[in-house]
């Protein structure tokens, strides 16, 4: 799995992409902001690989972001996980029948 951005000039960038997560979210800003983002080549015409251009100042790096969470914080979060994954269990399975 690999994407792979390459800046044509200051203002637009080039985008390669083979990764599920990257394709769905260019498709939908292919739909939501067609004046900025052009499909070149659709992954069925192209080995599964995206080709598109965008403006180059969509792309940000940045390190994650580190939380000091007290242990009570901890348990909190993690308590909401778990009724969310449950939650989303009972979802998927409703949705199967």
């Amino acid at each position: 799995m690999e994407t792979a951005c390459e800046y044509l000039s200051d203002k637009v960038m080039w985008v390669s992409t083979d990764e599920d997560k990257w394709k769905r979210r260019f498709f939908k800003w292919a739909e939501e902001y067609p004046e900025e983002v052009t499909i070149k080549r659709r992954p069925e015409e192209n080995d599964g690989c995206l080709y598109l251009t965008c403006p180059a100042s969509w792309l940000r790096i940045r390190p994650p972001i580190k939380r000091n969470m007290t242990e009570e914080q901890i348990k909190s979060a993690s308590e909401r996980m778990r009724k969310a994954r449950e939650a989303k269990g009972e979802q998927e399975d409703e949705d199967d029948s």
